[in-house]
């Protein structure tokens, strides 16, 4: 059985890395970022035959959004907003953030 990592990389991390290089629409606000890497997330498990139980997802994904906003909080660290954050982001992280994300989508 293949593992639901690609590499070294937590899939999840991956998919919010690239949802951080690509972010695009400002009025997004973090609760709705957040929960868009969440629903991806849940999508690559279920690609990967990865079963959450109905009885357990809405306390799963709560623990991912502390996850995910930790992450951001980490990420974009003295910068004001994810777009600032894009503007000091140089095109070689954007790519390589890309890079892992395609390896995420076709591992399986």
């Amino acid at each position: 059985m293949k593992s639901a990592r690609t590499g070294n990389s937590d899939p999840l991390y991956v998919i919010f890395e690239q949802h951080l290089v690509n972010f695009q629409d400002n009025e997004v606000d973090r609760k709705v970022f957040i929960s868009q890497v969440i629903k991806d997330y849940f999508s690559y498990l279920r690609r990967m035959k990865i079963i959450i139980p109905l009885s357990l997802e809405k306390s799963i994904a709560e623990e991912l959004m502390s996850q995910v906003q930790v992450m951001l909080l980490k990420k974009i660290y003295g910068c004001h907003s994810i777009e600032e954050f894009q503007k000091k982001t140089s095109k070689a992280v954007r790519t390589q953030a890309k890079r892992k994300y395609s390896r995420l989508l076709k591992a399986k």
